[in-house]
């Protein structure tokens, strides 16, 4: 699916207003002037100045323009069963992820899911293997690693 800036910048405006108004609610500790909630509603401030500018931005381009465009149309491509299958793909590999982490771990579910996804893009084996190992290890190192996000090891519990 295709959409303009416009449509994309109104929904990032909906998700910076949201963090901001949820991290609002931030507790403060004792005595600071800032808290928990300084990190998110920046981020927050951010994706609404953001998502103004891409309106802003699309606005003034369909104004310029001389033939009306749609705010959403379907990409050729997801037409056919070969463009449809890989979009399909990264629904199933997150639903994967979230009932077959636990059991598995995250590094078995990521690297065989990725493969699959490379592969329904015409990858070879090897390459897929080697492209969803690469990115799935690096995915660990920076999460399980450097920020200790308590990613699951699943059938690698006493490995890793």
């Amino acid at each position: 699916m295709r959409v303009t800036d416009a449509l994309s910048g109104a929904v990032i405006i909906a998700i910076g207003l949201f963090v901001f108004l949820t991290a609002s609610g931030f507790p403060n500790p004792g005595g600071m002037p800032y808290g928990a909630s300084l990190l998110p509603r920046i981020l927050g401030a951010g994706l609404v100045m953001g998502g103004s500018l891409l309106v802003l931005a699309d606005v003034v381009k369909r104004k310029a323009a001389t033939t009306p465009t749609a705010i959403a149309t379907l990409d050729p491509e997801l037409q056919s069963p070969r463009g449809l299958l890989p979009a399909g793909m990264v629904l199933v590999l997150i639903l994967g992820q979230i009932f077959l982490a636990n059991a598995l771990g995250y590094l078995a579910v990521s690297i065989i899911g990725l493969t699959l996804l490379f592969l329904s893009v015409r990858l070879s084996v090897l390459t897929s293997l080697g492209l969803a190992a690469a990115a799935s290890l690096l995915c660990w190192w920076l999460f399980a690693g450097l920020l200790r996000v308590p990613l699951p090891r699943g059938l690698l519990e006493g490995l890793l």
